[in-house]
């Protein structure tokens, strides 16, 4: 009989002790589900700041990008006017050299006379461009502006007019004059719609009209640029983009 008792008693305590492990096994998921639930949310939170950080840095690098492209665009056009310039030097020397030939073969010394004269005119329209022209590439836009200006007082409707105008509107808009550099762009496509400064002029336009505030001219003066076939267009179609 007490044989009896005692293995009752072990098959109880050991039922027990089963009990309490099964109650130990089953309580495992729940704490290891408030565990990962815990981490849930700031895994989602995490996400969420490396997408608007990402969304950040992608329009920065667009902004970049128009900065660079349109640094680019403003190096080339200074190359390419630096090569017609020196061009011009060249073909205008080579004139002057024929002029001076056929001055001492003739025999009456007025045509000699008039020819250098118009020459000499010629040179010295050069050399005050070349001037104002060096006064800006070495970023002295006080300097430059007075030279552009002394130019188009003497040649205003020169060879280099519109260039001249056009500096002008670019040294104004750096100096943050928007009203004057206005301005001479405007002037730019009045007096020279048809030099290849006018869409570079009409670019510029539609970007100081577009700080002016006069956003509606300034988009349409930008339309028209990105529809053309001119250099400015990729510009002014990446500002329409950014802006409109």
């Amino acid at each position: 009989m007490l044989r009896f008792v005692i293995s009752a008693l072990f098959i109880s305590a050991l039922v027990a002790q089963a009990q309490a492990q099964v109650t130990v096994v089953e309580s495992r998921p729940t704490a290891q589900a408030a565990t990962i639930s815990g981490s849930v949310a700031p895994d989602a939170n995490q996400q969420a700041d490396l997408f608007y950080r990402l969304q950040a840095l992608q329009q920065e690098v667009l902004e970049l990008r128009g900065l660079v492209e349109e640094q680019s665009y403003e190096l080339n056009r200074l190359k390419q006017q630096r090569h017609d310039d020196y061009m011009d030097l060249d073909r205008r020397l080579a004139s002057l050299s024929g002029g001076v030939v056929a001055g001492q073969t003739r025999q009456q010394g007025g045509s000699s006379a008039g020819s250098d004269t118009s020459e000499a005119a010629g040179a010295g329209e050069e050399a005050a461009y070349k001037g104002a022209y060096g006064k800006l590439r070495q970023r002295d836009l006080a300097g430059a502006a007075k030279g552009f200006t002394g130019y188009l007082d003497l040649y205003p409707k020169g060879q280099y007019a519109a260039n001249s105008q056009y500096w002008l509107g670019e040294i104004y808009l750096a100096e943050g004059k928007l009203e004057q550099s206005k301005s001479w762009f405007e002037r730019v496509i009045k007096e020279f719609p048809s030099d290849r400064k006018a869409p570079d002029a009409k670019y510029k336009l539609g970007t100081v009209l577009f700080q002016l505030g006069d956003k509606a001219k300034a988009k349409t003066l930008l339309q028209a640029v990105a529809n053309s076939s001119a250099d400015a267009a990729r510009l002014a179609k990446d500002f329409l983009a950014q802006n409109y």
